[in-house]
């Protein structure tokens, strides 16, 4: 399916709020500016066309910050057209987890889908759950990492945004252990999807391409052919993919000290 870059109209209407270090607030973009569908970045990144909007009224943004870190997100023209995208490729249904719950904007979304029976979201900081939780979707308390390591039964659908960074020490760190875990228990059947991660993928690919410099790589047989480095990056925790780079990954991904 071809998805083509749409304005959506925000699905939530929070107010502002303060909860420990994490706070939702508002801002106006003014009538007359210009707001971006699609970023350059990310349509540098993933080959696409950039797509910007001109506003015909004021627009109120949410954004959820946290205190001496920044914005985790908004609910910008272009993050909503993610979502949107996201909803129109990946078609999410059954049992779906979310994991984390930022804004709410996905959880809402995916709840109202048709043939979306349950909508479970996974969020670390009880203080987002108190600003941004609503009603339409269960939610639980919990390190993501540690709720893949221990839930019981898989669900159909995996919809995963933990992280703030799109680059590839993202990935390395964050995106292919979570990933990881689930192929490493559940294998090739449910989807997972990571948001932005065809951003990050894109500097993945690059680098096993090429003779890299960075220290993730070191452990792996350098350059990959394009073919081989397609299966590295779409096949993460699969019996082959662990019999072949499970060892080398541990290596490079092992804590400190270990």
């Amino acid at each position: 399916m071809d998805y083509k870059p749409s304005w959506y109209k925000s699905p939530i209407n929070l107010p502002r709020g303060r909860s420990g270090k994490m706070m939702v607030r508002h801002r106006i973009i003014p009538v007359g500016s210009e707001v971006r569908i699609v970023g350059m970045r990310q349509a540098m990144l993933r080959g696409m066309v950039p797509v910007s909007a001109r506003l015909d009224d004021s627009l109120k943004v949410h954004e959820l910050v946290e205190e001496d870190v920044g914005v985790w997100m908004s609910d910008l023209p272009e993050e909503l057209n993610q979502i949107a995208e996201l909803l129109a490729t990946v078609k999410p249904r059954g049992r779906v987890l979310v994991g984390g719950l930022g804004l709410g904007i996905l959880a809402k979304a995916v709840s109202e889908r048709l043939g979306v029976d349950d909508v479970f979201v996974v969020e670390h900081s009880p203080d987002v759950i108190k600003l941004c939780r609503a009603p339409g979707y269960r939610v639980q308390e919990d390190d993501i990492g540690a709720f893949l390591r221990w839930h019981v039964e898989p669900f159909d659908f995996y919809l995963l945004d933990t992280w703030q960074g799109t680059n590839e020490g993202t990935w390395w760190d964050t995106v292919l252990p979570l990933r990881r875990t689930i192929r490493n228990r559940w294998g090739r059947k449910p989807v997972v999807h990571c948001w932005a991660e065809d951003i990050m993928l894109g500097q993945v690919f690059g680098s096993l391409v090429t003779k890299p410099p960075h220290w993730y790589y070191r452990e792996l047989q350098m350059p990959m052919s394009k073919t081989e480095a397609r299966r590295f990056v779409s096949d993460v925790g699969l019996p082959a993919w662990e019999r072949k780079f499970g060892a080398a990954v541990d290596t490079v991904l092992a804590p400190s000290g270990d």
